[in-house]
């Protein structure tokens, strides 16, 4: 092994037949680990803040489906009793053919109540 005067270098020296590797390794720049937290925590704050803002509008957007789900309920009910309740045009017309036969017959007996009297 060479020596080196540097107190954080290292130098290695591998000899075989098939390898021969020489390294000057910086043990410093080998650990030397760089972070700036006050940039890593402003991201993660960003990030919990876009997650609040989405979570807000997922529950908005179940909020607003479930209103939607309601109404839609509503509307199938009415349409439901509009169907059962539903008077076509001939029907309709037999309708107010009945009621102008009850009309005459209902005159015809105030007509005898008159007589009567």
């Amino acid at each position: 092994m060479k020596k080196n005067n540097s107190p954080h270098r290292i130098s290695t020296e591998i000899n075989s037949e098939k390898i021969k590797i020489m390294n000057d390794i910086d043990l410093n720049a080998l650990f030397n680990l760089n972070y700036n937290f006050d940039l890593l925590k402003g991201i993660i704050e960003q990030l919990l803040k876009n997650q609040n803002a989405l979570q807000n509008q997922v529950d908005e957007l179940f909020g607003s489906i479930g209103d939607r789900d309601k109404r839609i309920e509503a509307l199938e009910k009415e349409v439901k009793y509009l169907k059962e309740t539903y008077v076509n045009k001939s029907q309709l017309k037999e309708v107010l053919e009945d009621l102008k036969e009850i009309k005459e017959h209902l005159k015809k007996h105030d007509i005898q109540i008159e007589d009567s009297m």
